[in-house]
């Protein structure tokens, strides 16, 4: 019994020194109602809102004039 809790010990070991060399994939998240005016929101992503709220927009105004 104690040689399994060990072994367990030891495999939970790895793992957790195995996944901490694992670059996980960075994700950036940003909130285009702040893309205008903030500093810190990279060009591209303030011309990809103003694609996205374009595409928005278009539909909704399309038959007003």
């Amino acid at each position: 019994m104690i040689k399994y809790f060990i072994g367990f010990l030891i495999g939970c070991l790895f793992w957790i020194v195995l996944l901490s060399y694992v670059d996980a994939p960075e994700y950036r998240v940003y909130d285009c109602g702040m893309a205008e005016w903030h500093p810190d929101i990279p060009n591209d992503v303030k011309e990809e809102c103003r694609k996205r709220r374009y595409q928005d927009w278009k539909p909704k105004n399309e038959n007003t004039i």
